[in-house]
């Protein structure tokens, strides 16, 4: 038989066994015995095919005759998965973030730990950013946005090596185009202008940051949404007339664009200078300022022996128009014919041939521009009536009926009035009659009013 340990007989079973044993000794005891403790290194094999030992032969001898020898089993064998894998330490955290940390790994049985093994490197805990800050807004032109944003205030852990700016036509940003800003040498706050974008067109804009964990979450834009604009153009159809001696009415169309904005506010400017820098105080030299749905104005406590220059500006948030003078340039107040009195109606009286007509006083001057867009003309200084009887009282006012509608008839009637109603009799029965009437001043007949038909009846 080989001579040599225990170890080296059983580690010479091969290809039983491959991975050898593991023996330590004990002995002797108090009756001269040892023990043999023998761990098989490979891994188990099913029970019924598990390494075992028995005595084959026994030819120990002692002082009292055969040595003995026992076997038993003292932990079965064990197949131990690989000591790899991820382990997150600690498991409640408690890290610092980005603060870098060494890490080393030490194997631990029944005797006790092994010797550590370290990896060379460090590595820091990390997530993604927080949002960026102070995510601001602003129009730069007709086609242009600027977003203006600053660091996040948690990096995460990690440097932040870029930003994206997303924008959209809808709130929730469905279809929405990027673009990224990596140049941040300069440090906050940072910039990035959003060309190419349609004019009057309402953008939503968000950003967010990045580092090497990837995008964090996105922070919207204060206002959430602007529209790429421009200054309107002027005013069209910008038109003055004289209203009375001591007022002159302007009026306006909105302009040809509004710059891809809505009209905030018309500024109405008036001067006795043709380039309005005149030293005149109120009211010969002033301006107002009137909602987007104005369309005229009356300036009024003018002075009948000034000539006056007016202009009108389009204003929105981009700022305002160049001015557009008014048509004509200029004017000076003095009195008017009256304006044509409105709501004339006519309906048949309780008699035969008779038809009843009514009607109101003036609500427009004679030039046919509304004083205000929501109110009547002003009174004059002292008065207590518009003035959209040119300044002066009007006298009567003259009532026409005629059989023919261009009232070229025979069978016609002009009568005057000073009140607003009027009684016609001895009209033709079964005959339908047209009717008008216009108001009169010291100065001269104003313009006629519609016309309306009544039928007298039989």
């Amino acid at each position: 038989a080989k001579s040599g340990s225990l170890q080296s007989k059983l580690e010479d079973l091969s290809p039983a066994i491959q991975n050898g044993v593991f023996i330590d000794r004990d002995g002797p005891n108090a009756q001269n015995g040892f023990i043999w403790r023998v761990t098989f290194l490979d891994d188990a094999y099913p029970e019924e095919r598990d390494y075992a030992l028995r005595v084959h032969s026994n030819s120990l001898t002692t002082t009292t005759g055969s040595g003995h020898v026992a076997v038993s089993l003292l932990n079965r064998g064990r197949t131990y998965t690989s000591c790899t894998g991820p382990l997150v330490v600690p498991s409640l955290g408690g890290l610092v973030k980005g603060l870098h940390y060494y890490a080393r790994v030490s194997a631990r049985n029944k005797e006790g730990y092994s010797l550590p093994n370290r990896d060379e490197d460090s590595v820091a805990p990390m997530i993604v950013p927080a949002a960026p800050t102070g995510v601001t807004l602003e129009v730069i032109s007709a086609t242009q946005l600027r977003v203006m944003f600053g660091s996040p205030s948690d990096n995460g852990g990690d440097t932040i090596t870029k930003y994206m700016i997303e924008w959209s036509t809808s709130s929730d940003f469905a279809n929405a185009e990027s673009s990224t800003h990596d140049y941040l040498a300069g440090g906050s706050p940072f910039f990035k202008n959003i060309e190419g974008l349609s004019t009057g067109v309402y953008y939503y804009v968000r950003v967010r940051a990045m580092n090497s964990q990837g995008y964090g979450i996105s922070q919207s834009s204060t206002p959430s949404s602007l529209n790429p604009h421009q200054k309107p153009s002027p005013p069209t159809n910008v038109r003055l007339g004289v209203t009375s001696d001591s007022m002159l009415t302007i009026g306006w169309s909105p302009p040809l664009s509004d710059g891809g904005d809505s009209i905030a506010k018309y500024r109405i400017e008036w001067d006795t200078n043709p380039r309005f820098v005149s030293a005149s105080n109120p009211p010969n030299k002033g301006y107002v300022d009137l909602g987007p749905s104005s369309r005229s104005y009356t300036v009024d406590l003018l002075s009948p022996e000034k000539s006056y220059y007016l202009r009108v500006y389009a204003i929105n948030s981009a700022g305002s128009s160049q001015a557009q003078m008014s048509d004509p340039s200029w004017a000076f107040p003095r009195v008017q014919i009256p304006g044509a009195p409105y709501s004339l109606v006519c309906h048949p009286g309780d008699s035969t041939g008779v038809i009843e007509f009514s009607w109101q006083r003036p609500n427009v001057p004679n030039h046919g521009i509304q004083c205000f867009s929501d109110k009547d003309c002003p009174t004059p200084y002292g008065g207590s009536l518009p003035q959209t009887d040119g300044g002066e009282d009007i006298s009567e006012y003259e009532l026409e009926v005629n059989e023919r509608p261009d009232y070229t008839g025979s069978d016609g009637r002009l009568e005057s009035h000073t009140g607003l109603h009027s009684n016609l009799d001895s009209l033709y029965p079964g005959r339908m009659y047209y009717g008008r009437v216009l108001a009169r001043n010291s100065v001269g007949s104003g313009k006629y009013s519609p016309s309306i038909s009544c039928t007298a009846p039989l």
